[in-house]
């Protein structure tokens, strides 16, 4: 009888936790508007010819600066085509039901993650603001400037721009 009753304890009380609290994100993280997640949810590998056609002022290419570009690029993936010309290898998007959208900048903080803070449409305009995960206080986790790209795969809209803002650019 003990058995049984510690048995269902343990089986009822995270079940209840569920049912009463919500199993949906995790602490920390809200689920987003329009699904918005970041990367393509698989492996992704950006091209070597997109990367070098795109690349962004300040950041170091070949040992040398890039001082003729500009400072960021926006993309705004809807078709199968375009994600082939841009990733030698990435998860299927079903273009159907979403799509992409990709921000290119210069960053010293290349192996810092990014977090998602807001997603908001106005009419055709689709703004995204993100924030770097902080750094140790002490680690040294810069590097020579580096073109950076911030994938988001999402729900398909009706956009004809998209707005990126970097709430924390020091890191």
């Amino acid at each position: 009888m003990k058995k049984t009753f510690f048995y269902t304890l343990t089986v009822c009380i995270p079940v209840l936790l569920c049912v009463f609290t919500g199993c949906g994100a995790t602490k920390g993280e809200e689920m987003l508007p329009y699904n918005a997640i970041l990367g393509l949810g698989g492996p992704s590998v950006l091209r070597e010819d997109f990367m070098e056609a795109n690349r962004t002022y300040g950041a170091h290419w070949d040992e040398e600066k890039d001082s003729t570009s500009p400072e960021f690029r926006t993309f705004i993936v809807t078709e199968k085509a375009k994600l082939d010309e841009i990733f030698s290898v990435c998860s299927e998007v079903d273009f159907e039901k979403g799509m992409v959208v990709m921000y290119a900048y210069t960053s010293v903080y290349g192996n810092r993650y990014h977090i998602i803070k807001s997603v908001t449409l106005n009419n055709k305009s689709l703004r995204i603001e993100f924030k770097y995960v902080e750094g140790k206080p002490g680690l040294k986790d810069a590097s020579s400037p580096q073109t950076r790209f911030l994938v988001i795969k999402m729900d398909k809209l009706d956009i004809d721009t998209v707005e990126f803002t970097l709430l924390n650019p020091r890191g």
